[in-house]
């Protein structure tokens, strides 16, 4: 890898790297399981666009030979590998301070993944990996309460977009956007002690994570509404 500073504010760099991961499956499967290998680029810049906050965005390119794979043959699950898998896209982070109290955290991804040599399913998107994510978070800081104690609020929330289930692209998952929020007050005494809230999903939204890759009856169902109240001290 290598970065350039071009400018004090923007930096320029670029990432080449090979991977090789030995793999194995539960499952059957037919012939040996051979490692999985792959190549990737990655160029991007880097900007620091003002006090406290700065940008990421890079481009990448990643291909990838002998990822595993499971379909059903005579009703028994078999591990197989696809012979090439290429993924390209972009991606996209700003995170940092817009104020003095203000707290930003963004990011968004675009992913094009395909199979592109293999007997069965070339030509078709690799399942449960959708083309756009993104996230988003904010926080604000109330300072100067009771005893100058501090009392922050957040919120924000990710998602994707709808994206293959199968290795056939027989069917889809829906895209989904979840949303967070927390609050969390910090009082300055002789050892600190912070009381958070935080609630995940906040409006109880179902929605589905992944799939198992070989029909459309094994899906992930993502976490219900979650509540959590914890007490931290510093000392």
């Amino acid at each position: 890898g290598m970065v350039y500073k071009l400018t004090p504010s923007v930096s320029l760099f670029g990432n080449v790297s090979q991977t090789f991961m030995p793999q194995y499956s539960i499952a059957s499967y037919i012939g040996d399981l051979p490692p999985e290998t792959s190549n990737a680029y990655d160029i991007g810049a880097k900007f620091d666009l003002f006090d406290g906050l700065t940008a990421n965005i890079s481009l990448f390119d990643i291909h990838k030979r002998n990822v595993m794979y499971s379909e059903i043959v005579n009703d028994e699950t078999v591990a197989k590998t696809a012979g090439r898998v290429r993924s390209r896209g972009l991606e996209v982070d700003v995170a940092g301070a817009l104020t003095p109290n203000m707290n930003l955290i963004a990011s968004y991804s675009y992913t094009a993944a395909k199979v592109t040599d293999d007997p069965k399913y070339a030509g078709k998107p690799m399942p449960n990996v959708p083309r756009h994510t993104g996230s988003l978070f904010l926080t604000y800081d109330i300072n100067n309460l009771v005893g100058n104690n501090t009392l922050t609020l957040g919120g924000g929330g990710h998602g994707v977009n709808r994206r293959s289930a199968t290795n056939g692209a027989d069917y889809y998952l829906p895209g989904y956007f979840v949303a967070d929020a927390f609050a969390a007050y910090k009082m300055k005494l002789q050892y600190p002690v912070t009381l958070q809230l935080n609630v995940k999903n906040l409006f109880d939204k179902t929605y589905y994570t992944s799939s198992i890759g070989t029909n459309n009856l094994g899906n992930q169902i993502g976490d219900p509404r979650e509540v959590q109240f914890t007490v931290k001290m510093d000392f």
